[in-house]
């Protein structure tokens, strides 16, 4: 008897990395998200940080947001678009990160380093796998970004 193969779409989706307001993360992170999409064998989701509830009033699990938890949880990886602040990533997605430790545990991970400095946010790329070796990622891939406002803007600069 013949085996039939199934293939399905592999889950990629794209996480933006940060809650600020005028954030130069977010044409970034639709960029990355609109190429992702052209793929016919990727499915994904832009999932923004900023409108996740997250509490802060207990700790660990009791934390978690299911939604966002099951999403990383059926994700066959996951894709960070995240700006550097200080030399390293926003609190929030260590936050984010750390509720949902097994959920994104042995994935693979790319992360696009965004930053209006010239380094591209290279700093923010070196600090967040050591912070987050526990998740044991089984790929890390960087790309880095620097001047977001000019490459990724619809609109003129002001002048």
């Amino acid at each position: 008897m013949a085996t039939q193969e199934v293939i399905r779409p592999v889950f990629l989706p794209v996480i933006i990395g940060t809650p600020r307001q005028g954030r130069l993360t977010e044409p970034a992170a639709n960029f990355v998200f609109g190429e992702v999409s052209k793929r016919s064998d990727i499915e994904t989701e832009l999932i923004d940080i900023r409108k996740i509830p997250i509490r802060m009033d207990d700790a660990g699990e009791a934390l978690k947001n299911s939604e966002f938890s099951a999403t990383v949880a059926r994700a066959d990886g996951l894709i960070l678009v995240v700006p550097e602040y200080n030399h390293s990533f926003p609190g929030l997605l260590k936050h984010v990160l750390d509720t949902n430790l097994k959920e994104y545990i042995h994935k693979a991970v790319g992360v696009c380093g965004v930053s209006a400095g010239p380094f591209g946010g290279a700093r923010m790329i070196q600090s967040l796998p050591q912070c987050c070796a526990n998740s044991d990622w089984s790929q890390f891939s960087r790309t880095f970004t620097s001047a977001p406002r000019e490459s990724f803007s619809t609109q003129p600069l002001a002048k």
